[in-house]
């Protein structure tokens, strides 16, 4: 099984890479390109093909392993064009919620993919969804969904988040015997790795050749729901949780936190919640002077951080309750230090500059 994965992670990440090779061309054709403007600071006009390819590389992959799922398929190619659309032509913003939630409708009857319970999150018992089970889970998925497309704001950033996730999922599920997932995030993983290769900061990549996009970090941020989700509540008949609810959450922390920092200080504002700033944790190591490499590095370590010590609660056995009140207290830590550090104009030490942000992706 094991070699089987590493297998189709490999074929995953060379199909990737060359789908997103053959896309460039047409991409500067036809004009789907990230623009420098007064907001994005990247040096040139970049080929947006990481979620095409990415989508290719996954399913192909998938497909001749005879292991598609039309469920995952119809759910991801409905969430991946519209970030597609959205990329060239921009969605207003209740049609593209209103296109992500169809996509997670359908993991949910389509794919049976459903949170049924959260747990013993408060107390030593099970708290079960009951008839909110799926507006919940719907709303639980559009949180990941949309946590994921607002880390993606340094190179290599979101594709490397994506890749120490399903790690982290998929030891969990193999420690679980949860078989059923890992071909999965094998693949996702794989091809991933494959655009990375040409978005990360790396050698041979003094900037991004193609960024990933909204059809990409829609993309992503739905296999990781339907993950988390899956493996986190074994709603299927004959299938077991990997993991509690709340080590998903763990696993997902860094992104879940900043965004949910991000939106209440928006909302306090008086501002639309999913209005464009420069606020995130990456801008904050931008002002403090710290490279694109050095904050995609930095902010990796910190996501990781969270992901090995979801993991080890859950290996340890650690009571689900005492799990999430831990997380609300790093949770409210984190919090505490990035409101410090923008009103003080200081950050991991270093005086943060009130001029332009700038990455040269």
């Amino acid at each position: 099984m094991l070699a089987q994965g590493v297998t189709g992670s490999i074929l995953a990440a060379g199909l990737s890479l060359v789908f997103a090779l053959a896309l460039v061309p047409l991409a500067r054709a036809t004009g789907w390109m990230d623009v420098p403007s007064a907001r994005k600071h990247h040096a040139q006009p970049t080929p947006l093909v990481g979620g095409p390819a990415t989508w290719g590389g996954m399913f192909l992959v998938l497909a001749l392993a005879g292991l598609l799922d039309a469920a995952l398929l119809a759910a991801c190619t409905l969430i991946m064009l519209t970030g597609l659309v959205d990329d060239r032509w921009p969605l207003g913003a209740w049609v593209r919620f209103g296109l992500q939630a169809m996509a997670c409708l359908l993991m949910v009857f389509a794919g049976d993919v459903l949170l049924l319970d959260f747990g013993r999150l408060l107390v030593d018992h099970v708290l079960e969804l009951g008839p909110l089970a799926v507006p919940i889970t719907v709303f639980a998925a559009l949180g990941v969904i949309n946590a994921f497309n607002m880390i993606d704001g340094v190179d290599g950033l979101s594709g490397s988040i994506f890749v120490l996730c399903c790690i982290a999922a998929g030891v969990l599920a193999w420690r679980a015997g949860r078989a059923d997932v890992l071909p999965l995030l094998f693949t996702a993983g794989g091809a991933t790795l494959g655009f990375l290769a040409l978005n990360a900061r790396l050698p041979w990549n003094p900037r991004a050749r193609i960024f990933l996009g909204d059809s990409g970090s829609l993309l992503l941020g739905l296999v990781l729901a339907w993950v988390f989700i899956d493996l986190g509540n074994g709603s299927r008949a004959g299938v077991d949780r990997a993991f509690a609810p709340m080590t998903a959450v763990w696993i997902f922390g860094l992104p879940l936190l900043d965004t949910t920092r991000l939106m209440a200080n928006r909302w306090r504002a008086g501002r639309s919640a999913f209005e464009a700033d420069e606020y995130h944790l990456h801008h904050a190591f931008a002002r403090a002077g710290f490279s694109p490499g050095q904050t995609w590095m930095g902010i990796v370590a910190f996501a990781a951080l969270f992901m090995v010590t979801g993991a080890v609660l859950e290996i340890s056995g650690v009571p689900e309750y005492l799990r999430f009140y831990g997380f609300i207290a790093c949770g409210l830590g984190y919090f505490h230090v990035m409101k410090r550090a923008w009103r003080s104009a200081r950050f991991l030490g270093r005086p943060m500059r009130n001029t332009e942000v700038v990455f040269n992706t």
